[in-house]
């Protein structure tokens, strides 16, 4: 990934493109995991700790400065909704995922 970012190939338009036509079908996995038993609680709490993380004093005081600003949400929401998905059990993931692309 470093040697990516460094190529620049990390926003390319057809990887951006990639990203947001899947984002409708993330939503549902996550709003689907979320929902899912099988999932532990300390899991689920993985996005609201982040949310809360991003009303801290020192993240408010970053909201200020022009862009980084705007990269410190995009990147910790990132980071938060992987670790999450990185958290669940893998059978759950697949099976939901799998449910997805089946159009159910």
């Amino acid at each position: 990934m470093f040697r990516s970012i460094l190529r620049m190939q990390l926003l390319t338009p057809a990887r951006i493109g990639g990203l947001v036509a899947y984002l409708p079908q993330f939503a549902r996995v996550f709003y689907r995991l979320m929902k899912d038993e099988r999932v532990s609680l300390v899991t689920k709490m993985v996005p609201f700790l982040c949310l809360m993380l991003m009303f801290t004093p020192p993240a408010i005081e970053l909201d200020f400065v022009p862009v980084i600003g705007e990269l410190d949400w995009l990147l910790a929401g990132y980071l938060a909704l992987k670790l999450f998905v990185w958290l669940c059990p893998p059978d759950v993931v697949r099976e939901h995922v799998a449910r997805i692309a089946h159009g159910e």
